[in-house]
């Protein structure tokens, strides 16, 4: 490492503790990073996404100002992400268990500008960390879906992309509006739940109202764990007894191990959603739709979920099937066009090309 660099890092640790204070004070003043907060225009250089859910949607909106990633992209995402971008170096974030960015790489990457979120993490460490790397900050607040359509448009603006960004607001706020329209329809018709089967065996999962299961709530479907948590991570632990009290209508799950396991394992099949062959596995290119992490792919996430749990509702709101709704959103939100072939492969993964990854 090169003396003046090493010089700063030092000088950075022995600060972070008390810009903590000083930086979680200033964020404050927007709830959550409210996506009203200031964000100073930055029309040219590389942005640094301190957490995935806001560097994907920096993908979404300018994927050639990325600075960097905050883990590697998973296989499939090579299908669709142009080499530049699948090539960028590894920086790190902040995105729970512990995980923060390597310093020394962000700093050589030059970024222009950080975008900052408290979606998934708290907000304090990554803020102060880029108050003393002497990063402007652009608070972005993406607590739930409702939050995009203002969250593209700001950072569009700062970016000085402000017709892209009123594309993809304008895209997502349309979005917004048909799972309203499809939750009035719903509405009036016996309660369907669903669990989302997480981790290697399927027993872990969200509990009401995590940023994580948002998706089924959007489409009025109703999450089939009753439970609290107090975190942002999610990923609850559960019981199979638990699930078995619950029985819900469907299982969805984006975890190959564990759709092996519904599929396999005797004790699964007590259970009246694998009885009828309602277990779903999620598509996941170019990375997970759902969550992990929640991002703007939950745009198509919904209403992939609501053709299928939906069918009748979904074709009297959404008015265009699934297959060219993933055509028309790869097109606009990835910039790559689909054929119905390809959209039709991706809407039907093999559970056995995605193994467990966090």
């Amino acid at each position: 490492m090169r003396r003046p660099l090493r010089r700063h890092l030092l000088r950075l640790g022995a600060a972070l503790l008390l810009g903590a204070a000083t930086a979680a004070a200033a964020f404050a003043q927007t709830p959550s990073g409210a996506a009203s907060a200031a964000c100073p225009a930055t029309p040219s250089g590389t942005v640094y996404g301190s957490s995935p859910v806001n560097n994907y949607l920096l993908l979404a909106l300018a994927p050639d100002r990325m600075a960097g990633l905050n883990f590697p992209w998973s296989k499939q995402a090579a299908q669709i992400l142009p080499p530049k971008v699948l090539d960028l170096p590894v920086l790190g974030g902040w995105f729970g268990q512990g995980k923060t960015a390597n310093l020394e790489q962000v700093l050589r990457q030059r970024p222009s500008l950080a975008l900052v979120s408290g979606a998934t993490v708290g907000t304090q460490a990554s803020t102060a960390a880029m108050r003393q790397l002497g990063l402007p900050l652009c608070p972005v607040r993406l607590d739930d879906m409702a939050d995009y359509p203002a969250a593209f448009r700001q950072v569009g603006q700062a970016l000085g992309i402000a017709a892209r960004g009123d594309a993809l607001a304008a895209a997502a706020q349309t979005t917004l509006d048909e799972l309203a329209a499809l939750r009035q329809r719903v509405a009036a018709v016996k309660p369907v739940r669903i669990y989302y089967a997480e981790g290697e065996d399927g027993l872990a999962s969200e509990c009401s109202g995590s940023i994580h299961a948002e998706v089924i709530t959007a489409i009025g479907a109703h999450n089939a764990l009753q439970c609290k948590d107090g975190g942002r991570f999610g990923m609850v632990r559960v019981s199979f007894e638990q699930i078995l009290a619950a029985d819900p209508d469907w299982i969805v799950t984006q975890d190959g191990p564990a759709m092996h396991a519904i599929q396999t394992e005797p004790r699964w099949k007590l259970l009246r959603a694998v009885q009828r062959g309602h277990v779903l596995f999620a598509p996941q290119v170019p990375f997970r739709w759902i969550d992990r992490p929640p991002s703007f792919m939950r745009f198509l996430a919904a209403p992939w979920l609501a053709s299928v749990v939906f069918p009748g509702p979904y074709r009297a709101v959404f008015h265009q099937p699934i297959v060219q709704r993933t055509q028309d959103f790869f097109a606009l939100y990835l910039q790559h066009p689909l054929t119905a072939a390809q959209a039709e492969a991706i809407l039907h993964p093999q559970a056995v090309d995605y193994p467990t990854k966090y």
